[in-house]
């Protein structure tokens, strides 16, 4: 089973040029890690393990080209039963699956599983990952805050929150591969926060004492994006006074972040895949290669396998960049996180308005876990800091923020939440200063710092006359 000493080559499973790609580009990140990696095809033959992929670790693997993934990491001479693996080849659309199941009381040894498809779109065999065989990456770890709830899962990973169960698999992979050189594409809905995500695989990594770079690909032009990664030298174009440092040379050592990846054309595509296969960057208008070494994480909020298809993103880079596929989920499939992402946004939005700590009533959360948010932990966060800066008081009570039973089901809907809460909060402010000047219109209108006209109308619009 090992073409050399350690790892195993394709055989006939990757005749498909796509797939005979992908097992290369996971032969050149994972040949030297110390993360446990291995390929398999849909009969769940080992067909690719790097050196710590055996279950001995170096020098332990099998000679044995035949070996079944039971064989070789369950020391098993029959299937195991109903492996969540198998869903990698039979549920179309899946992104990863975890695996967690043991054999006879031990731990198969596997993590996480990844599909990888052929230039026809199907699954011909599967990434996996594996636990590793002791604790490591305790600086890591130390790096990058953690919370635990009650229960015993984590709260929080970096700046990244959730108790659901997607957030907890996603804790996990992220805990896993940070140290791993592999390219990773993150892909989740805007607003779902994938540059933390990228953050914290950055802050988890032996990398994270290195610069964390981060290039919008969709707010530049092809030229300036080319200049602006990869460098130009002095006269490559008019302006160009004097040589300048691309991006993936001041990200040497560290973390380059290119978001909106799908944002690109073919032709920078082209010359992004070179810096993937020979890890070097030339400057606009110069020859000469420059070694750069730098891990790329991108991120997309479109479907690039559908772009693929329509010829309009190069599948070669395609799957150069999703060696390691994250998937980050919309937030209304994790509305347990609600609650703990409105604490921490309430908290944060106090603070940085120089409010005192305001908490949230139960009617508020229930309205806030229920509604649909299109624009995901994004618009949540901005919604909850408008309400924290248009109402007073020490609640965020149904009466000031929301209006009771009502559920924001649009992005109408959550335009018509915030106009009814700043309303009610106007409303209220407009009582409290007729309190204290015991109903002089004149010195509310002053204390309000409005015109007594705006206070007239106001009082007639809120039927306060």
């Amino acid at each position: 089973m090992a073409g050399s000493q350690s790892e195993q080559s394709a055989q006939g499973p990757f005749d498909d040029p796509i797939l005979a790609a992908r097992l290369e580009a996971i032969q050149q990140l994972a040949g030297g890690s110390a993360d446990r990696v291995s390929v398999m095809d849909r009969d769940f033959n080992v067909i690719y393990a790097n050196e710590s992929g055996w279950p001995g670790g170096p020098g332990s693997a099998p000679s044995d080209r035949s070996a079944k993934c039971y064989e070789a990491f369950a020391n098993r001479t029959d299937p195991c039963e109903a492996c969540p693996a198998s869903k990698v080849f039979d549920t179309p659309d899946v992104q990863s699956v975890a695996c967690s199941s043991h054999v006879d009381g031990a731990a198969c040894g596997m993590y996480q599983a990844f599909p990888l498809r052929s230039s026809a779109g199907t699954v011909g065999s599967m990434l996996v990952l594996f636990k590793p065989q002791a604790p490591s990456r305790r600086g890591a770890a130390e790096a990058v805050h953690a919370s635990s709830s009650p229960s015993g899962g984590r709260e929080s990973l970096g700046e990244l929150l959730g108790r659901s169960a997607v957030m907890q698999q996603l804790f996990d992979t992220i805990a896993l591969v940070a140290d791993s050189p592999a390219t990773v594409l993150i892909q989740g809905d805007s607003g779902t926060g994938k540059e933390l995500v990228a953050k914290t695989l950055h802050r988890m990594s032996y990398r994270r004492e290195k610069p964390f770079v981060v290039v919008d690909c969709g707010s530049l032009p092809e030229t300036l994006l080319e200049s602006e990664l990869f460098g130009h030298m002095k006269g490559a174009f008019t302006g160009a006074t004097a040589a300048k440092r691309g991006l993936f040379e001041e990200a040497d050592g560290g973390t380059i972040f290119l978001d909106e990846i799908a944002d690109t054309t073919p032709a920078f595509q082209a010359k992004l895949l070179r810096v993937l296969q020979e890890g070097e960057v030339k400057r606009v208008g110069g020859n000469q290669p420059i070694k750069v070494d730098a891990r790329i994480v991108s991120a997309t909020n479109k479907d690039l396998v559908e772009l693929v298809k329509a010829k309009s993103f190069r599948q070669d880079l395609y799957y150069r960049l999703a060696v390691l596929p994250l998937y980050l989920p919309p937030l209304r499939e994790r509305r347990e996180d609600i609650p703990l992402l409105v604490e921490q946004f309430v908290a944060a939005s106090c603070t940085r308005h120089r409010q005192p700590l305001r908490a949230v009533s139960p009617e508020v959360m229930q309205a806030l876990s229920e509604a649909a948010w299109p624009g995901n932990v994004r618009e949540l966060q901005h919604y909850i800091e408008r309400a924290v800066v248009t109402t007073a008081g020490s609640e965020l009570s149904c009466k000031d923020v929301v209006a009771l039973g009502s559920k924001a089901s649009s992005d109408d809907g959550l335009r018509t939440v915030v106009r009814d809460a700043v309303s009610q909060a106007e409303r209220a402010r407009i009582v409290d200063a007729l309190k204290k000047t015991g109903g002089n219109r004149l010195r509310a209108a002053k204390l309000l710092k409005i015109s007594r006209a705006s206070l007239y109308n106001k009082l007639r619009d809120y039927d306060l006359q």
